[in-house]
């Protein structure tokens, strides 16, 4: 599970280093590149949210509780990012622009702390399922 929780984040790194490049405090509206980006991170972080839950839910209560008391706790980064949706609108980031970007900026480099914390300090705490043997009995 851990593994999968770091591809997600390699995942959404290479989202957020696209929606970097593409914000631009020089007036520029949401093109489609934008628009593309803004919605795979959407898709991404919103599953990958969930998948951490059930991840966090199956841990001790002290890997738990890291993550949950944390200022980089996953239910207020999902809330966060849910507000920072409903606020935007396309006509609202069309006639907003730049408030938009620093915005869009803030939320991006919580997400970064967040995975930097669970990187660091989350997964190394986390219990990993037992190996197996690698055989399975016939059917």
């Amino acid at each position: 599970m851990i593994d999968h929780l770091r591809q997600d984040h390699d995942r959404l790194r290479t989202i957020i280093a696209e929606l970097r490049a593409l914000l631009k405090d020089d007036g520029a509206r949401i093109g489609m590149c934008f628009a593309a980006a803004r919605w795979a991170l959407t898709r991404e972080l919103l599953r990958h949210m969930a998948v951490e839950k059930q991840f966090l839910r199956n841990q001790p209560n002290e890997c738990a509780a890291l993550s949950t008391l944390s200022a980089y706790n996953p239910e207020n980064l999902e809330r966060r990012y849910r507000e920072h949706l409903a606020r935007w609108s396309a006509m609202a980031i069309d006639a907003q622009w730049k408030d938009y970007c620093r915005d869009l900026r803030e939320v991006l480099t919580a997400l970064e702390q967040h995975m930097d914390f669970e990187e660091r300090s989350v997964f190394p705490r986390a219990e990993r399922p037992a190996a197996t043997s690698g055989y399975a009995p016939p059917h």
